[in-house]
């Protein structure tokens, strides 16, 4: 046995007495320079980042809105081509509804999708009773569609953002050109009941120009929290400061309404997600459920900024957050975001590109 093993390794000790003869000629004379070695451009094991999974899924025309609805399936608003589509978790076509230049969508607890819509003269919201028909959109006729709102006295007006709250209430965000007018301007969030009844106007935003963490001119889409009031608005960044207002809600003796999570005025509330200036036009975005985390979308961005911003529950940035050229198009102009089951959907123009952090993948 000893010999066996000795006939295989006698070529190795060999090789082994022949660098140790090397170094004793050589190590006392100079140290050997480790900086002449390759250094190793790979990502480090400690380094979390998101990573897009491929490919991504492509075949739309112009996307307004994607969400993973509590039936855990995909549903893209395509605006351009007037139509829902309703996909599995693989990006596979299960079915579609049509209706004209739908802008942005909800599913609340009784699986019904909620669908902001409009045509070249009135903006409009609607309720598919996607539980009737067995969950399959393509099953929804035309006639089930049951309409909750309508601007018909204002045409300007439109829908940029609709999302669920606690006990399926819902909250939609509305924005228009005229908002000179004190009593109704056409930019403002409209609170809802579970049955389709208008509950108030969000009068803790003002509607208007200006540097306050609560103005609201021109919103572009509404993000909320599981099982409560609480709610983000994204806006342009046009005439504000702010492209996106996170708001809680309070209910006491005194007060019942909507405040400013983070104060900038307030030493002890200042943190990342209320620098000023901070996105070029945020569009949207999304909230991870489980961990209260927010990706907000920065359309516009250059190679040097983000795509996606990423905050914590505390509204302090991590480093996760998205580059434009980390994808193929680039990331340049975001229109919608979800979150489901660790991934990260982002749409933009005729695709929606899926990512998942480094870490994930290795669980």
């Amino acid at each position: 046995m000893f010999t066996r093993i000795l006939k295989y390794q006698l070529p190795f000790l060999l090789i082994i007495a022949g660098f140790f003869t090397l170094a004793m000629n050589n190590g006392c004379e100079k140290k050997y320079d480790f900086s002449t070695l390759p250094k190793d451009e790979r990502i480090s094991l400690n380094e979390t980042t998101y990573v897009e999974i491929t490919p991504a899924i492509s075949g739309f025309t112009k996307i307004s809105s994607v969400i993973v609805g509590g039936d855990q399936l995909i549903y893209v608003a395509d605006y351009e081509a007037n139509t829902i589509y309703q996909l599995d978790i693989s990006g596979k076509l299960l079915g579609a509804f049509s209706i004209s230049h739908p802008s942005a969508l909800a599913q609340d607890s009784r699986l019904d999708l909620l669908v902001c819509a409009e045509t070249a003269s009135v903006a409009a919201i609607y309720r598919l009773p996607l539980s009737k028909f067995g969950l399959r959109l393509s099953n929804v006729p035309q006639t089930a569609a049951k309409r909750i709102w309508i601007e018909s006295r204002n045409p300007q007006r439109r829908f940029s953002g609709i999302a669920i709250l606690a006990e399926n209430q819902y909250i939609v965000s509305r924005v228009g050109t005229n908002n000179t007018n004190p009593i109704d301007p056409d930019s403002r969030i409209l609170w809802f009941k579970k049955n389709d009844t208008l509950e108030t106007y969000v009068t803790d935003l003002q509607t208007g120009t200006g540097s306050g963490i609560t103005y609201l001119y021109k919103p572009t889409g509404i993000l909320s929290f599981a099982r409560r009031k609480d709610f983000i608005v994204t806006q342009t960044s046009e005439g504000v400061n702010y492209g996106a207002l996170w708001m809680i809600h309070y209910s006491s003796s005194d007060f019942t309404g909507w405040l400013p999570y983070f104060n900038p005025a307030n030493p002890s509330q200042r943190t990342d997600f209320v620098r000023p200036d901070q996105f070029t036009n945020a569009t949207g975005g999304a909230v991870d459920q489980s961990s209260s985390e927010v990706f907000i979308l920065n359309a516009g961005a250059n190679s040097n900024s983000y795509a996606v911003f990423k905050f914590d529950r505390r509204g302090r940035f991590k480093k996760e957050s998205i580059r434009p050229n980390m994808v193929s198009p680039p990331l340049l102009n975001p229109s919608s975001a979800a979150f489901a089951d660790k991934v990260l959907y982002v749409a933009q123009e005729t695709r929606i590109f899926r990512f998942k952090l480094s870490t994930d993948f290795l669980r």
